[in-house]
């Protein structure tokens, strides 16, 4: 092999494990752009959870609430958050069905959606909601069926 040739062939593999190095690099790069985007989602999903339970009357979890108690602006209000609440439940659902939500964060947002429905005032505002506000069938069969099943595990 002559110098020419020897020289081209460093050449090659200088080339070469440069482009590696730079793959690799992208690759890391594009894995912490997906990572960042993934907790800005989360995040995103926590403030709007944030907001709407900050709205709601602090008596809301308790058995004894009654939304007939509440001056007409308040309960107004308060469906209106509830509302977002489930608009908010069905997104994550939806998401999680289509596979962009991790099985790990799936699953603390079910504890939370069923602990909320075994609550008086959460189910009261889910049948009320349900006449006026439109869920796609599998969301509202899943809520449906938290419902029966506390109800169940309750008598």
């Amino acid at each position: 092999m002559d110098i020419a040739n020897w020289i081209q062939s460093i050449g090659i593999l200088i080339t070469l494990t440069s482009l590696i190095i730079v793959v690799m690099h992208n690759r890391r790069q594009l894995q912490i752009f997906n990572d960042q985007l993934k907790l800005n989602f989360f995040s995103d999903y926590t403030k709007r959870y944030q907001e709407i339970i900050l709205n709601l009357p602090d008596n809301i979890s308790q058995p004894d609430f009654d939304y007939a108690k509440l001056r007409n602006e308040e309960r107004s209000k308060t469906m209106r958050y509830m509302r977002a609440y489930f608009d908010l439940c069905s997104e994550e659902y939806d998401l999680w069905r289509a596979g962009y939500v991790h099985d790990r964060i799936w699953h603390n947002w079910k504890q939370g959606i069923e602990f909320a429905f075994s609550k008086k005032a959460v189910i009261e505002a889910w049948k009320e909601s349900s006449g006026d506000s439109m869920y796609y069938p599998e969301f509202s069969k899943w809520i449906n069926s938290i419902i029966i099943k506390d109800r169940k595990e309750s008598t």
